[in-house]
Order: structure tokens, then C-alpha cells, then sequence
């Protein structure tokens, strides 16, 4: 499994039925599956969330749903997020290969 270790900022929008404003977060880890995200927003899980971030000099934006979220020491909300688009997933594997094969 391709795993990096980032501190990417992503936007995180809510779409559906937990519509509410925009927030800002920042991928603490992230693999071709999913990633570790800190954010100021309260996420709960079985929550959808759409991330648009940018790795590598590609922007992606794809679907995730929230796994485990807990509070951190500073007070900031730690997530586990699995995501949920299969053609997403394959290219962010592309691009996670792209940039660990620079470093």
C-alpha cells in the first residue's frame, strides 16, 4: 500500500443532507485508500465529505466518507477517511507514486 506522510491543506465542502459551510483542513496522512485528516470542523462518522486538495502539481477533488473522528489535543478534530470514488482513488495512486518516487 503507497502511504505518504504530508501536511496538505484541503477544503472540505458537505454535500447532501449535512450541507453547511466550508471549512479548511490539513491531510495529515494520505494513502491511495484514504487519509488522516485535522480540521476545525466537527465531522461525524458515516459523514460524506468532498475534498479538494492539491499533490504533486495535480488538483483533486474526491469523495470521502469520515471513519473514526475524535478530538485532539489542541482542541482540532482528527479524522480517518476512506475514499469513496473508485476512478479518484485510482488516480490519486498515480499521482501518491508520482511524488514518493521524487523524494
Amino acid at each position: 500500500m503507497m502511504r505518504a506522510s504530508f501536511l496538505v491543506p484541503a477544503l472540505l465542502r458537505f454535500p447532501g443532507a449535512s450541507a453547511r459551510q466550508d471549512a479548511w483542513g490539513r491531510l495529515l496522512k494520505i494513502t491511495a485508500g484514504g487519509a488522516e485528516l485535522s480540521t476545525g470542523a466537527r465531522l461525524t462518522r458515516g459523514e460524506t465529505v468532498l475534498l479538494r486538495f492539491e499533490l504533486g502539481g495535480e488538483r483533486l477533488t474526491i469523495p470521502a466518507s469520515v471513519r473514526h473522528s475524535r478530538p485532539d489535543d489542541d482542541g482540532q478534530c482528527l479524522a480517518e477517511l476512506r475514499w469513496n470514488d473508485l476512478v479518484e482513488r485510482r488516480r490519486l495512486a498515480r499521482v501518491l507514486l508520482d511524488v514518493l518516487s521524487r523524494v
